[in-house]
Parts: C-alpha cells; structure tokens; sequence
C-alpha cells in the first residue's frame, strides 16, 4: 500500500504541470489558464498566445511550468486589441499572478506569439517595475506604423527582448522580417537591449507541431535560447 501510495504522489506531482486551471476574468484582468511547476511555486511566466487562441499554446506554457515556473496562459487577443487597453490588462494580469500562492517573488518574464507577440513588445516592455524579459515569437507588428514610427516604438522600450523570426514570413502581411529588422536597427541606433534571431527558412508558426509550416530544428533552437533567458533573468 505505501508503494502505491507513493506512486500516487508521483503521477499527481506531474499532473500539476501539465494540467491547468481556469480563471475567469475579473474587472480588469482577463481570463487565463494557470499551470503549477512540480514544486507547487515558481517564478512567474505570462505566455500570450497568437491570434488562434490559446489551445495551441497549452503545450508550450506546460512545458515551461514543467521548468519550474508558475506559467499563465492568456488569449494574445486581450492583449493586443483594438481598445488599446490592453497595457493596463497585461498589468493586471501580472499583478493577479503575484499574488498567486503558487508565485515566487520577483519580476516576471513574458512570452508572446504573433499577435501576443506584438502585444508583448508593446506592453510588457514598458513594464520594467514587473518584467524583467520579453521574448516574442513571429510577433505581429504592422499596426506599428499606423500609430507611430520604428524609432518612435522602440524608444518606449524598457526591458531587455528578444525577437525570433522567420525570413519567410508572409502570413497575412502582419509580421514580415522587413519590419523586424527595422526594429533591430532602431534599437541598435537608441542602445535599447533589444535582440533579433532571424529562422531564413522559416514562416509563421514555426515552432507549432500542428502548423503547415513547422521546422524542429528552429523551433528547438528558440525554445533554447528563450529558456536560456528565463534562467539568466528568473533562475530555475
């Protein structure tokens, strides 16, 4: 009985990091999907996920909870709205995370797709009192020049990012290498940390197992250097 008893403990222990559980929103933070690292605590991730929603995504933020940090899951959507608002619901929601039971204190990382991407680089990285790292994937960035210009954008950044993207990106015109690079070189002209991995073969969505345009060895080689600055900045 003690034997199976202890293998209970053990399936249970793993379950925390691969199932996670739902919070509703509230007045000003937005519905998200939690998943516990194996300790029960960690330092705080906030992934955001691209345009599709965040099925897609629960994978990746239960890989990283398995890494030992308290990961939430929102809708990228909620961030990078049309309402512009959606700084003040990032805020919320890392503040919320915070004071979660299962968060370690400290600054927190945020982890974008495609349009969580674009808000990430818009929001989280003029959040330097709570986000100690940004990291976007393919993120969306063709409203930028709707409302502003590169430099303009780049100047607003305050916390150290990191940028991978797929030369061959041409999904939708909403996150082409043209205005990556444009980033890149407005954040080499200003001193602003802001860092630029370029996948020459890759489209959109390459790091997504169930997209068209999937490639294993980029995708692994983000994941790489993305854990790689969760540990520099957030440890684990």
């Amino acid at each position: 009985m003690k034997r199976i008893a202890a293998a209970a403990a053990l399936v249970l222990l793993a379950c925390a990091a691969c199932s996670g559980g739902a919070t509703a929103p509230d007045d000003s933070a937005p519905a998200q999907t939690e998943y516990l690292p194996p300790a029960g605590k960690g330092r705080v991730v906030v992934v955001l996920s691209g345009h599709s929603g965040p099925y897609q995504y629960k994978p990746i933020a239960a890989e990283l909870a398995k890494l030992g940090y308290y990961t939430v899951l929102l809708d990228g959507k909620d961030i990078l709205a049309e309402d512009q608002q959606g700084g003040e619901r990032l805020k919320a929601t890392i503040l919320r995370a915070q004071q979660s039971p299962n968060a370690q204190p400290g600054k927190v990382a945020v982890i974008g797709f495609s349009q969580g991407g674009g808000g990430a680089l818009t929001y989280a990285t003029r959040l330097p009192d709570l986000v100690a790292i940004v990291v976007a994937w393919y993120p969306q960035t063709n409203f930028i020049t709707r409302y502003s210009d590169y430099k303009t954008y780049v100047g607003r950044m305050k916390v150290p990012a990191l940028i991978l993207a797929g030369e061959k990106d041409n999904y939708h015109d909403c996150c082409v290498i043209e205005s990556m690079r444009a980033l890149e070189a407005s954040a080499r002209e200003l001193g602003t940390p802001l860092d630029l991995v370029v996948y020459p073969e890759a489209n959109h969505g390459f790091n997504l197992p169930a997209g068209l345009g999937y490639r294993a060895d980029d995708a692994a080689d983000g994941w790489r250097r993305s854990t790689a600055l969760l540990r520099q900045y957030l440890g684990g």
